[in-house]
């Protein structure tokens, strides 16, 4: 079993974490879902040990550093934290994988800078369902509502096993995966408690979103092969309120189980997958 290195690397003050598995062989650069992290990556690097593959906490998760009081975890916002670390990281282009909100992400990033993405592997996730200009003035309404209202802190669980449970009920996912998420994204307080270490601010509304005017401009400028995996019982079934005409140069896959899918048994499948699509290998189907 391939072991994780610990990475860090500081972004405009900021420490942003990451798993790192392999020093050498194709860079690739995973980004996870929203409030999960790095080791939602875990299970499936076991089976890409061709690739240099580095999982980031991206900020305000895991154990990367919450943004500052003015900071903003607007989706493109987090881009530039990504761009520094693979040019840290010396990677003038490199494969991009993303699951759920870090899909989202990487599709942006992908039409954003073409030139710096050789792959683009989206996990049951891709693009936002777009938004009707119309509504802008509401959905900064929210955000802006969200952050006058934001108080309170976090109450903490009893235990690591309750953290699992509300881990859980608000995601299904196995428990297995579920306790790889909660043991990097929480930690033990003095009074005992376990606590989220995420950044409250991420529940908060975002200020804008894309219309579809917007995604398909973006969509567009992708120039990477892109693949994307749709689990059956996940987030992908939200696909079909997209236009075709947004996945049509996407090589699709469709896999049984939920959103987390890449964590569970089918980590081995998707493996097998993205090895093909990169031209490392061929799957067993």
């Amino acid at each position: 079993m391939s072991i994780a290195q610990e990475r860090q690397f500081v972004v405009d003050g900021m420490t942003i974490s990451a798993k790192q598995w392999g020093s050498s062989g194709v860079p690739a650069i995973a980004l996870h879902g929203w409030l999960d992290n790095a080791a939602s990556f875990d299970a499936l690097a076991q089976g890409l040990p061709e690739l240099q593959l580095l999982a980031l906490d991206l900020p305000g998760h895991g154990l990367s550093d919450h943004k500052p009081a003015s900071g903003s975890y607007a989706i493109w916002d987090d881009l530039r934290f990504v761009l520094a670390v693979a040019e840290q990281m010396a990677w003038p282009k490199f494969v991009l994988i993303g699951h759920s909100r870090g899909a989202i992400m990487a599709s942006l990033l992908a039409g954003a800078m073409p030139e710096q993405i050789s792959h683009l592997i989206c996990l049951d996730g891709f693009l936002p369902p777009p938004e009707d200009p119309a509504d802008f003035p509401v959905q900064l309404g929210r955000y802006l509502r969200d952050f006058a209202q934001l108080g309170g802190g976090d109450k903490g669980h009893i235990a690591l096993s309750d953290a699992v449970a509300a881990r859980r009920a608000a995601t299904p996912m196995s428990e297995v995966a579920a306790r790889l998420i909660v043991e990097r994204g929480s930690y033990c307080g003095e009074d005992g408690r376990v606590y989220w270490r995420s950044d409250r601010r991420l529940k908060l509304a975002s200020p804008v979103k894309l219309s579809l005017a917007q995604l398909h401009a973006n969509m567009g400028a992708i120039v990477a092969p892109s693949m994307l995996v749709v689990a059956d019982q996940g987030f992908g079934r939200l696909l079909t309120t997209l236009p075709a005409t947004l996945l049509s140069g996407f090589e699709i896959q469709h896999i049984e189980g939920g959103h987390h899918c890449h964590m569970d048994g089918q980590a081995r499948q998707i493996a097998l997958w993205v090895k093909a699509f990169l031209g490392l290998g061929q799957t067993d189907d």
